[in-house]
């Protein structure tokens, strides 16, 4: 099932030590993300007690050890913030980097604004990571929570109008940073990377809500006679919740000409940690993972996305790689143009002539997704019956990504 979407090739899903040594990094700090700080344990975010802890995230810790042994810490407080109230920004930053070095870029962290200075081919680009909190900027929210049943029109109101709102905040902020003024970054592409933690359930938005915010347009679709879907496009002006009301547009704002695209991403989380972990070279015999969610489908007359289910782990599924599901949003109206799959997205969104136009680079775009994780002990069984639940619950609403037991033999 799976398998049919991840024949992947370029640089792998794993980051080895040989690739590290010819990233050109000054080592100002070296990081321990797990070192024990002496902070009391009500202080520390749950999520890292519970990556910390837990015997089944061993793969996670592993990883994240890869990884942070070239990682630099400008600003000195990573590990500090990474186990406290910064936790989900943290991992985002790691998680691009990961996502930087899979694309055979040169990583620099010495400048402490922005985030990333990343090289290839000659060129530079600056790269700026945040994250969309919840309204009151201290709430701790789960990865993925069912929001409570929704309406299809109460659904694309929150998509319409809540999601472009809570993303739109923190992209206005970074915009009047202007870190284009900056020696290190005038004349060259700025990217802001974005990742939504601003409820329960946020990391299940595709990235559609961010593209009608960013382009200030809306699809609009239907099926002629003949079965063809038929896609137009719709100006939008402003989005409200409330007395809360911003403009559309914000590739249009003042100054976001500096801005040459915006990256979508949803999995940057301890659970891709994992996976790629128990993928690579840290698997573990204590745990077995079940990934399942939704993914676009490759169907011109399609409306729904595929669901699909598999066994993280298992040769028959391929490997998941570290820039599976990002998206990169290009601004037409950009003074730095980003060329064409230089960034290392997995898909590149662009506006052409008023037209929505997505490029994938790779087959599979998760939309939402979720990893449950079972003692290693599970026997075969067991893991194949909570893989057909899954499966049966996908079914309801989604066609599925191949028949069950292609990935689940009998």
């Amino acid at each position: 099932m799976y398998a049919k979407w991840c024949d992947h090739n370029g640089a792998g899903s794993q980051i080895s030590h040989t690739h590290y040594v010819t990233l050109r990094i000054t080592r100002l700090m070296a990081i321990d993300v797990f070192t024990d700080l002496r902070k009391p344990e009500a202080d520390l975010h749950p999520q890292f007690r519970t990556l910390r802890d837990l015997p089944e995230y061993a793969p996670a810790r592993d990883q994240l050890r890869e990884l942070q042994a070239a990682f630099v810490d400008p600003d000195g407080n990573f590990v500090e913030q990474f186990q406290t109230t910064g936790f989900d920004s943290r991992t985002f930053e790691l998680f691009l980097f990961a996502m930087f070095i899979e694309s055979a870029h040169e990583v620099d962290r010495r400048q402490h604004r922005p985030d990333f200075l990343i090289s290839r081919d000659g060129l530079t680009v600056a790269v700026e990571a945040v994250t969309a909190s919840a309204p009151s900027n201290s709430g701790i929210q789960p990865y993925f929570s069912m929001r409570k049943e929704q309406t299809p029109w109460e659904r694309a109101e929150y998509v319409r109008n809540n999601v472009p709102i809570r993303l739109g905040s923190p992209l206005f902020s970074k915009l009047r940073q202007r870190y284009w003024l900056e020696p290190h970054v005038a004349g060259r592409p700025l990217v802001i990377a974005i990742q939504d933690f601003h409820t329960p359930g946020s990391l299940s938005t595709s990235s559609a809500a961010l593209s009608l915010y960013l382009f200030g347009f809306e699809q609009e679709w239907y099926h002629d006679d003949d079965g063809a879907l038929i896609i137009t496009e719709r100006k939008v002006d402003y989005h409200q919740v409330g007395v809360k009301k911003i403009p559309s547009g914000f590739f249009y704002q003042p100054e976001a000409e500096n801005i040459s695209a915006v990256l979508f991403c949803n999995s940057g989380t301890v659970p891709k940690f994992a996976r790629m972990g128990q993928e690579g070279a840290y698997r573990s015999s204590a745990v077995r993972m079940l990934r399942y969610g939704t993914c676009y489908q490759h169907d011109p007359n399609a409306t729904l996305p595929e669901g699909f289910v598999y066994e993280v782990g298992d040769p028959r599924n391929g490997r998941e790689t570290w820039r599976e599901g990002t998206v990169l949003i290009r601004n037409p109206n950009a003074l730095q143009s980003l060329p064409d799959e230089w960034f290392g997205a997995a898909a590149e969104e662009d506006s052409v002539d008023g037209k929505h136009v997505t490029t994938f680079r790779e087959p599979l775009l998760p939309y939402w997704t979720l990893t449950n994780i079972y003692p290693g002990h599970a026997p075969d069984r067991v893991i194949r019956r909570q893989a057909k639940q899954i499966y049966k619950m996908l079914s309801r609403s989604f066609p599925m990504l191949g028949a069950f037991n292609e990935s689940f033999p009998p």
